[in-house]
């Protein structure tokens, strides 16, 4: 019988192809994204990893002890390595803490942070796992994928940047977390299908992420 997380990827394989394939993933990658569609990035991304640690608290809350740990570890590590790495990574780019905390969150970022608390706040620790799911592996699919391309890429900050999930350290918390939600589903079993859906959202907000940075998406009025 296949593991969990190898029928949820099949899922939304669909999905993940279309992303490695977005126009903001393959310049990223290429070093040809303008750095203005990047700071947006990087803006949003920054908004969104604060709506990830309430979302690994509200799991952790009701966990199990061991899937307990591992989501108070992630939540902590955005907490701290996280942000300081994006405190190192703001001045290149011409920005300050102040002008990112102060930026409103585009209605895309708005729509996956609520996703991702609601599911967490109102469902299983597993299908809070589901959710987040996508947004730690697809990265180390997108890396795996164009890593060839990174080679050639002439943006030191770029390749800086991508080579991160290229890292074993970052294999191993994507691994981790697969284990945990494959782990807690042989356990405590959940309707499939609803988590399928879980995931496949989450995967189609991944996509919607990097469509909305390279439109630099704003609100209407």
């Amino acid at each position: 019988m296949a593991r969990l997380t190898e029928t949820l990827y099949r899922s939304a394989e669909h999905i993940w192809e279309k992303i490695v394939s977005h126009p903001f993933v393959l310049e990223l990658y290429s070093g040809k994204l303008p750095v203005e569609k990047f700071k947006f990035y990087v803006v949003q991304d920054y908004n969104y990893l604060i709506g990830m640690m309430r979302t690994f608290s509200l799991i952790a809350a009701k966990a199990d002890p061991e899937t307990a740990a591992l989501a108070l570890e992630i939540a902590h590590a955005d907490a701290t390595v996280e942000m300081e790495n994006y405190k190192r990574l703001l001045p290149r780019l011409g920005l300050t803490l102040e002008q990112v905390i102060a930026t409103e969150p585009a209605p895309t970022n708005v729509a996956y942070m609520n996703y991702l608390i609601t599911t967490a706040a109102l469902g299983t620790p597993l299908e809070g796992l589901v959710a987040v799911l996508p947004c730690f592996w697809s990265y180390q699919y997108i890396a795996e994928r164009l890593k060839d391309a990174l080679k050639d890429n002439p943006n030191p900050l770029y390749r800086e940047w991508a080579q991160v999930y290229l890292s074993r350290e970052y294999k191993d918390l994507v691994d981790r977390l697969k284990e945990a939600a494959d782990k807690l589903f042989e356990e405590e079993g959940g309707r499939l299908s609803i988590l399928k859906k879980i995931f496949v959202t989450g995967s189609r907000y991944e996509y919607m992420f990097w469509d909305m940075a390279y439109r630099i998406e704003r609100w209407p009025i």
